[in-house]
């Protein structure tokens, strides 16, 4: 299963590589067109009229609806930016920094304080502020350097050379979108898929654990509840007794 999710996570980035070549060159905005944060992003613009930000829009806003009931398979499977990180990562063989479970916590409220000031921004039509951190703008169209770009570039790559999924799991304002609709869900207990650990089974190795690239403490549940899990299967894959984890 999980070399199924590779195949799927390496066919979406390379589309998503070749969109960025394509639509760079036209200007600026376009490629921000196929990001489905644009949902939030571009707020109010988004009604004038269809326009293929109309169409990421609602495709953006279905995405983070479907985590209620499958939780964050598209960071697992289909986000290029997800998926850039994992590259990345794999890069770094020799000193990988383990952040401890408090700090984890802390740094985990980053994204959603993002996430209101892009909301706001948004509203009041300001999002042009918010577009100069904007990672897919960035990678897509290299801005004049500056404070925006240096920030960015050194989350993306610096801090995600050396701790798994940085971006993922403390910075992006679409996960922190995702993971409010989950808690919504949770409070209506809307039925969500989950992953299984089998505690007449498990023999408390924390292989697990070592290998979330999220981070979960997943020997302390029989269900995988956690928001922040992205499904990509490492936890089963390296479980050493079958049907430890399904």
């Amino acid at each position: 299963m999980e070399k199924r999710r590779k195949i799927i996570m390496n066919v979406s980035f390379g589309i998503g590589f070749l969109l960025i070549l394509i639509l760079a060159p036209l200007k600026i905005n376009s490629v921000h067109q196929f990001c489905p944060y644009a949902a939030i992003c571009f707020g109010p613009m988004i009604l004038r009229g269809f326009t293929v930000y109309t169409v990421t829009a609602i495709l953006g806003i279905l995405i983070a609806i479907s985590t209620i009931f499958f939780g964050r398979k598209f960071c697992g499977y289909i986000c290029f930016l997800g998926t850039l990180q994992e590259y990345f990562f794999k890069l770094n063989k020799r000193k990988k920094i383990i952040i401890p479970q408090k700090l984890e916590k802390l740094l985990s409220s980053i994204k959603y304080i993002i996430f209101v000031i892009t909301l706001f921004l948004a509203i009041f039509l300001m999002q042009y502020k918010y577009m100069k951190f904007c990672p897919i703008q960035i990678l897509a169209f290299f801005i004049p350097l500056g404070f925006a770009l240096l920030t960015t570039l050194i989350i993306l790559f610096v801090f995600g050379f050396f701790v798994e999924r940085f971006w993922c799991r403390f910075v992006c304002p679409y996960a922190a979108f995702m993971n409010i609709l989950q808690i919504i869900g949770k409070r209506f207990r809307l039925k969500k898929f989950m992953i299984k650990r089998n505690w007449e089974v498990c023999i408390d190795c924390n292989n697990c654990i070592r290998n979330c690239p999220m981070k979960i403490q997943i020997m302390n549940f029989e269900e995988i509840t956690d928001k922040n899990c992205i499904f990509c299967l490492k936890c089963v894959g390296t479980c050493p007794i079958k049907d430890g984890l399904k």
